[in-house]
């Protein structure tokens, strides 16, 4: 509070300065300074709690109590191979990584960056990541931030696929991240993507990730209230523009590796933190989005293993509701890897295991009838009991190697069996179905702002052309 009333924070957008000024903020040129009173009035009018309705209902997210739900890696410009090597990410990534979030159970929400193409025209590819998204699949869309006029194409491809702007304005459909700029600024463009959502009611997710010795204070308490202060003065904006907006309290907060000044994301310092900004969103009565399966690791590796899983058991532990970067990260935001993704999702699997606890009752539970036929110095593995539970009961790994070692190394085998699940998913996927009048909108739409229709064709592979 003492940051955000002393201090202030820096709006790059004079609209947005007259707004917060209009609503009783004190403004100095570009630096606003809200009342701890004033701001935590604004912040109460977004909603505890929202659900994001998907395309098929069925994939419907709830954001809010104890629900956690999970998006795949954000924002990476290249790929990460197997054996190491770094190559630029390219538009056929885009729809892969669109097809495996599809065919996951673990991941509810796609679009957004799954990778940023490097062989596409830059100023289109918020277009075109979009539109891979939505013709991909029929689960919940992440949108992209951008200037006014991106986010309003953004606005516009999504009344096309929900029946018209009123229709798209009634409920939640797109969540786009807005990332402040540490210390204590929002940019031009973040506030534009903020104006133009908000004016749609469409959710916004406000999320500082300063870097605990760099773009933030070095220790871990100071930099958590460094972010708390940018991200509640982003949610009071949105209330202001269009009170009840849906909003997620976002904290990303990393820290800096001083040896090199790199950001660290696979430290215990990036998983406490995501911890306690669970607990600071409950306090705020606000929906939460934190930590995922971050890594600092160059390659599929024992470290990104053990990294990726201390913080995301614990994005599931403190129940934030919405774990960005779940599935795919390496070396610290900068790459996708297709065999970390599968690795990931194999983490995800074995922590809602371990956090379904035991369900256990009755005499039917403890298998006492089975115990009894068995008996003392018996075998259960041939039991009816054991061979009717074993695929289903307990939980069994698909990358995982439990086998005995033969012509191939233990790291081997991981990568061939993650490279078997990668093709096993994407063998199983089949494109949802799409409206022909919504598919034929949403091509015009594309081929009048600019997009190529060999881009489109290549969006659709062998599974057609233009609609």
């Amino acid at each position: 509070m003492r940051i955000v009333h002393e201090i202030g924070v820096k709006l790059y957008h004079p609209e947005i300065l007259d707004l917060v000024q209009e609503k009783g903020v004190k403004v100095s040129g570009q630096t606003a300074y809200f009342h701890p009173e004033l701001l935590m009035q604004w912040v109460g009018k977004a909603p505890e709690a929202f659900t994001l309705h998907a395309r098929n209902p069925v994939y419907d997210m709830h954001i809010g109590g104890d629900n956690v739900e999970c998006g795949a890696g954000y924002g990476c410009p290249a790929i990460i191979e197997g054996d190491g090597k770094k190559r630029d990410a390219l538009l056929q990534d885009y729809v892969t990584f669109a097809k495996l979030v599809h065919q996951s159970e673990h991941l509810m929400l796609n679009g957004g960056i799954l990778a940023q193409p490097s062989d596409i025209d830059a100023a289109k590819s918020h277009l075109i990541m979009l539109y891979a998204a939505m013709v991909n699949s029929d689960k919940c869309i992440a949108g992209i931030p951008g200037s006014g006029q991106k986010m309003q194409e953004v606005m516009d491809m999504m009344a096309i696929l929900f029946g018209g702007k009123e229709a798209l304005m009634e409920k939640p459909h797109v969540l786009t991240m807005i990332s402040t700029i540490s210390p204590l600024r929002i940019d031009e463009m973040a506030l534009q993507s903020i104006l133009v959502a908000a004016r749609h009611n469409q959710p916004l997710l406000i999320s500082p990730a300063p870097t605990a010795g760099t773009t933030g204070p070095f220790g871990i308490a100071a930099n958590l209230a460094l972010a708390t202060a940018e991200a509640l003065a982003g949610i009071a904006i949105v209330q202001m523009i269009n009170a009840g907006t849906p909003v997620i309290f976002g904290l990303q907060c990393n820290a800096a590796d001083l040896k090199t000044g790199n950001n660290s994301i696979g430290t215990p310092a990036f998983a406490l933190q995501a911890g306690y900004c669970a607990r600071m969103a409950r306090m705020y009565k606000l929906p939460s989005r934190g930590g995922g399966a971050t890594n600092d690791a160059k390659a599929v590796s024992v470290q990104s293993g053990y990294e990726s899983m201390m913080s995301m058991l614990t994005s599931f532990q403190n129940r934030i509701n919405l774990v960005y970067h779940s599935a795919g990260i390496l070396d610290s935001y900068a790459a996708m890897s297709y065999e970390q993704f599968m690795v990931d999702l194999e983490i995800i699997g074995m922590i809602k295991f371990y956090l379904g606890g035991l369900d256990a009752e009755t005499a039917e539970d403890f298998s006492i009838d089975v115990i009894k036929e068995v008996g003392p110095g018996g075998q259960f593995m041939t039991t009816a009991d054991t061979l009717s539970k074993c695929r289903t009961y307990s939980w069994n790994p698909d990358i995982s190697v439990r086998k005995r070692l033969t012509s191939k190394t233990a790291d081997e085998e991981i990568l061939e069996n993650a490279r078997k699940k990668q093709a096993k998913l994407l063998q199983a996927y089949r494109k949802p179905d799409m409206d022909p009048a919504i598919r034929k909108g949403l091509d015009e739409f594309l081929i009048q702002a600019g997009v190529g229709e060999e881009v489109i064709r290549a969006i659709h592979g062998t599974d057609g052309g233009i609609g």
